[in-house]
């Protein structure tokens, strides 16, 4: 089976995604701290934290640096695996999980209970098309691993969190078609619950994926 071409690996784009990933985490614990009275982790979405309050300020804002810090720590992965010339279908993906992570953080959901806008519908579109391009991007970044590649010895990991990842997705897609189906006030799901076990999940994902950059400063 041919096999693809190796470049370098760069440890200061596992650096700076391991930054990006680990600022984005700092600022989901503040946000589930600080807003536990306003915003029920079991019952609403992590989008919803646009409509808390800090104090005299909208939680809108820390919410998109959350997004954004995630996103510029994944940029930072995808650059990483350019320079180790990695599949250009793995790169795209991994682009388009950071283009949906842009979009989430800039274009707000739509209130829990109220009538869909087109920006909340295309929040929800964007949310579910990175969902599923970052487990299907790490699948394939172990498609065709050799012993020279760095993902190899990850890979049966890397795989059974995209496999976790895409069973997360679909119940959280269930769960949202569920809710507009019976309509919020009969909401029997966790929805909350669930996407946040898909963010835990994927956050493993994307770390999984940083670790061989970060492996080759040790080297």
């Amino acid at each position: 089976m041919p096999t693809e071409s190796r470049g370098a690996v760069s440890p200061l784009h596992g650096r700076l995604a391991l930054l990006g990933i680990g600022s984005a985490v700092l600022i989901a614990t503040d946000l589930h701290l600080r807003l536990s009275a306003q915003i029920s982790p079991v019952w609403q979405t992590l989008s919803e934290y646009v409509y808390g309050r800090l104090g005299d300020h909208s939680a809108a804002r820390l919410f998109a640096v959350m997004c954004l810090a995630l996103a510029l720590g994944s940029l930072a992965l995808l650059a990483g695996l350019v320079k180790a010339r990695r599949s250009p279908a793995v790169v795209v993906l991994l682009g388009v999980w950071c283009a949906g992570l842009t979009v989430c953080a800039t274009v707000p959901v739509d209130p829990n209970g109220e009538a869909r806008s087109f920006d909340g519908q295309l929040h929800n579109a964007a949310a579910l098309t990175a969902f599923l391009a970052l487990p299907t991007a790490a699948w394939l970044l172990t498609r065709r691993g050799g012993r020279s590649c760095p993902w190899e010895p990850r890979r049966t990991t890397i795989r059974r969190l995209a496999v976790a990842s895409f069973a997360s997705v679909a119940v959280v897609l269930g769960g949202f078609v569920f809710t507009l189906l019976t309509g919020p006030a009969h909401q029997e799901v966790t929805l909350g619950l669930f996407e946040r076990l898909l963010f835990t999940v994927d956050l493993a994902l994307l770390l999984t994926m940083v670790r061989p950059l970060l492996a080759a400063s040790r080297r």
